[in-house]
């Protein structure tokens, strides 16, 4: 299962280089990009039925991040530090990282995008005659993958400083409330992706590992949502009296 490998792998480079990514961060996107562009250019070989050889270690990066595993995993760990407990030092070390992770998830997602929409395209003949349930969960896939493609644009650019002190301080964080429609969207994305896979036993293990991911996830929000107003009214309360 490629995506616990990198989500493993993300959270420990998150967390050991916290203090380099905030500091240096240009340079972070700079060793993030050159790796998207060289898995853009991988995509577009195997599109045209290119064999390509690797040194060991880099065909499985490659792979990583053309399967979108791990701009997966990236946005996984950036979805969690939302329901963070900041009381815990080590919680708060990759809180502060958080904006430039959803840059970093959306550069090495890009790839991953990139593949699979021309993909799709060249495809897409032979997905529409198709007569079983594939065609259902391609179309869905592909719908959802385009309404995330098209929320996530803005969100990356509003990650910058630069463009988010272009904005109201409301204006931002209106925006933001739209990342939980791309974390659907993903969600639906992956969970079509192996629906119209035949049934295995690594097919089924990725299904319960995403429903738990995002089921988690959500019960976590909801909770935190409703303590969070559960402490407004309380407050309301005592300076009412």
């Amino acid at each position: 299962m490629y995506i616990i490998v990198c989500l493993t792998i993300v959270t420990l480079l998150s967390y050991f280089l916290s203090d380099y990514i905030k500091k240096y961060s240009i340079n972070t996107y700079i060793v993030v990009s050159t790796l998207s562009l060289m898995a853009i250019i991988h995509a577009i070989l195997i599109l045209n039925g290119n064999s390509i050889e690797y040194v060991v270690g880099l065909k499985q990066l490659m792979r990583a991040i053309d399967s979108g595993a791990m701009g997966g995993a990236v946005f996984i760990l950036v979805m969690y530090m939302g329901v963070f407990d900041m009381k815990k030092a080590y919680q708060r070390k990759l809180r502060v990282i958080r904006a430039e992770l959803s840059i970093i998830g959306c550069i090495i997602t890009f790839p991953h995008n990139v593949h699979y929409l021309f993909s799709f395209i060249m495809n897409s003949g032979s997905i529409v005659k198709a007569r079983d349930f594939t065609v259902w969960t391609n179309l869905m896939m592909f719908a959802a993958a385009i309404i995330a493609i098209i929320i996530m644009i803005p969100l990356f650019i509003t990650s910058f400083r630069y463009f988010r002190k272009k904005i109201s301080a409301k204006a931002w964080k209106n925006l933001q409330e739209y990342a939980y429609i791309f974390y659907a969207m993903i969600f639906i994305q992956v969970m079509m992706v192996y629906l119209g896979r035949p049934s295995s036993l690594v097919r089924n293990l990725n299904l319960l590992f995403y429903f738990l991911i995002f089921s988690s996830y959500t019960v976590l929000k909801i909770k935190m949502v409703c303590e969070k107003r559960r402490l407004k009214i309380e407050k309301m309360a005592t300076n009412k009296y």
